[in-house]
């Protein structure tokens, strides 16, 4: 069955799933005063040992400026600390504080539900071949930047 107009873009559609996830997970959050933005940088900088902001932002799907952004946010919120790379001066490590990572961790389970809710309708095979069929799609589209 063909699709006509924007139901037929992948990208359309993508983006407007992706957006009413989004809110569904800003409403679930909202209690905790971060957003789904920034829950997902801190995600990414709670697990793991520090990253430079530049891969926390590549992580998260972010841009430089984005990045940044977030991060004040974050560090003013004191879930995480900037830190300067003793070798590389113009390199800074971003790394979640002990209040950062047990924020992640209360709503870590908020995140997971609010995924299986959506995704309730596919079944597990289903699910996992819209995940290859996107990363597949995200792979050839970085290609394309060249």
């Amino acid at each position: 069955m063909a699709r006509e107009g924007l139901e037929g873009s992948l990208g359309f559609t993508t983006g407007l799933v992706y957006r009413r996830m989004s809110n569904r997970l800003m409403q679930r959050l909202r209690p905790y005063d971060i957003t789904p933005e920034q829950w997902s940088v801190l995600y990414y900088a709670s697990h793991s040992e520090g990253l430079i902001q530049r891969e926390l932002g590549e992580r998260a799907g972010k841009d430089k400026p984005t990045t940044t952004r977030i991060v004040d946010h974050l560090v003013r919120k004191g879930w995480i600390l900037r830190r300067p790379d003793h070798i590389d001066r113009r390199a800074i490590y971003i790394e979640a504080t002990a209040e950062g990572r047990r924020l992640i961790a209360e709503t870590t389970p908020i995140e997971a539900a609010v995924l299986a809710e959506a995704t309730s309708c596919l079944t597990a095979e289903e699910h996992e071949t819209l995940l290859d069929l996107l990363h597949r799609v995200g792979k050839h589209v970085d290609q394309l930047k060249g």
